[in-house]
């Protein structure tokens, strides 16, 4: 138990059960029946992820350029649902007076004002309750397991840097506010039934759409940097920013892996019920932030040809209906992409660490150069040191060592300090895993511990509405604007 690479529903068969076609891999410790997907797998080759790289979100990327051709660019804090709705209501006055853009608003938010078929919204509630049963558990999975290695692919760290998102030279109290304001999205989420809140109109609804339009807002600033500027944007080497490959890794680390932590405390997987009707849901709030499904008998939208690849499509259950799977394609998708892009490189190591001192307290002049020192050497000692150690503990103990070791998360130079945080380390496993397994299914502290999540969740919401207008007004000094606005054009200037 507690171990990241020893995960039971991970571990591989008898080798006479394989596929002739199959071969073992080991991706930063964790041992892999590698099958492509040529050869009857469901695994995606480097060649076969790559155009996926170029790929954006045409449908939304399409409205911002149209906007700006017309003169009538988004400004920071507009609402993009504001101007659709404007649009239709302007299209059941007179439609031939609508814009090139204002027919491509409407189209946008005609698309997305009906549930797909493939969209079951019982299942959808259903994938809510696994949330705030286990939310403990998936928090801080996201946090260690998640965001620290996720964010630390040096193809995804090139949009952080750029933007100075989540990565230096963004202050801690920057980088805290902008994961509170993912929790917000994800309590928007859960937090209220899904008939009410992710349905079309619903502020689960509204809250995606807005995170897709700010996404196309970093992606088209990035894009638009001249070429001739030292920060213009790699895209033959780096892909279109936020692209399909990257929203698929950023979604899967959000579903799959949560599930996969829950089963690293617990020591067993969660039900299969559990673990499909959990990335049903996120296959469908993926679909609002535009990461594109593949349904056979869904009309396909009119997309470039560039853009005419097959979807990913990372919690859907896969690309053959006779081997529909979405437990199964969920994790090759993840491991196809990890090994595509997981390759951590020097600005991998900084914002790991960066990300793994989010919260401490402010340090005096002098400090923070000693804490830099990734190899435990300081010539200081902060005052909250062993929190930074303790921290690398947990995240060494939710990612394994291998990646540990490549992300150069230090271990504390004094044994006797290491046996310490170590101990702390495993009473709090210990705990988490008591808490998670009372949420279990057949435990009578289930609902209890539902509801009591939920309520908290909904307040957290409350609380960061409140706060979050308020931070929205000082900087963009308007008495309301678009929750999750960009108040910033990427790092420095565009």
């Amino acid at each position: 138990m507690y171990s990241a690479t020893n995960i039971p529903s991970l571990r591989l068969p008898p080798e006479h059960t394989w596929s002739p076609y199959a071969r073992r891999r080991v991706l930063f410790g964790q041992p892999v029946m590698w099958h492509e997907y040529d050869q009857g797998g469901r695994h995606l080759t480097p060649a076969q992820l790559a155009p996926y790289r170029q790929q954006g979100d045409e449908e939304i990327d399409n409205i911002l350029d149209l906007l700006h051709r017309e003169g009538n660019a988004i400004r920071p804090g507009q609402d993009i649902l504001v101007l659709a709705e404007q649009a239709l209501e302007k299209s059941h006055q007179s439609e031939g007076t609508l814009s090139a853009a204002e027919r491509a608003l409407k189209q946008f938010y005609h698309n997305y004002s009906c549930l797909p078929e493939w969209v079951d919204v019982d299942q959808l509630q259903r994938g809510q309750q696994v949330f705030l049963a286990y939310s403990p558990i998936i928090g801080i999975s996201l946090y260690y397991r998640s965001l620290v290695p996720g964010f630390s692919i040096s193809k995804i760290a090139a949009v952080l840097s750029s933007t100075g998102y989540l990565a230096p030279p963004a202050s801690r109290e920057s980088v805290q506010e902008r994961l509170i304001d993912t929790g917000a999205f994800l309590a928007e989420c859960f937090g209220n039934p899904a008939s009410v809140t992710l349905v079309p109109n619903g502020a689960a609804w509204k809250a995606a759409l807005h995170v897709r339009a700010l996404h196309a807002k970093v992606r088209r600033g990035l894009l638009q940097r001249p070429t001739s500027s030292q920060r213009a944007w790699k895209t033959a080497e780096l892909g279109v920013p936020i692209n399909q490959e990257d929203m698929a890794a950023t979604l899967l680390a959000f579903s799959a892996n949560s599930l996969v932590a829950c089963e690293m405390v617990l020591g067993f997987a969660l039900s299969r019920q559990e673990r499909e009707d959990y990335l049903a849901t996120w296959r469908y709030i993926g679909w609002l932030l535009g990461v594109h499904v593949y349904h056979p008998t869904e009309a396909p939208r009119k997309l470039s040809k560039a853009n005419r690849l097959r979807p990913l499509d990372p919690c859907g259950p896969g690309w053959n209906p006779k081997r529909a799977d979405r437990i199964e394609h969920s994790t090759a998708i993840f491991e196809s992409i990890v090994a595509h892009i997981m390759d951590p490189d020097a600005s991998s190591v900084k914002i790991a660490h960066h990300l793994l001192r989010i919260g401490r307290k402010k340090m005096k002049e002098g400090e923070e150069e000693s804490m830099n020192n990734v190899d435990g050497v300081k010539k200081k000692h902060s005052s909250d040191e062993l929190w930074f150690y303790f921290r690398c503990l947990q995240c060494r103990r939710f990612v394994g060592n291998a990646l540990a070791d490549a992300l150069r998360l230090p271990v504390h130079p004094i044994w006797w300090r290491r046996w310490l945080l170590w101990g702390f380390s495993t009473t709090y496993f210990v705990l988490l895993t008591l808490y998670t397994a009372a949420a279990l299914p057949w435990s009578p502290l289930r609902e209890t511990i539902i509801r009591f999540h939920q309520k908290h969740t909904r307040q957290f919401v409350v609380d960061w509405q409140d706060s979050h207008a308020k931070r929205m007004q000082a900087k963009l000094g308007v008495t309301h604007s678009c929750p999750f606005a960009m108040v910033a054009p990427p790092q420095h200037s565009l």
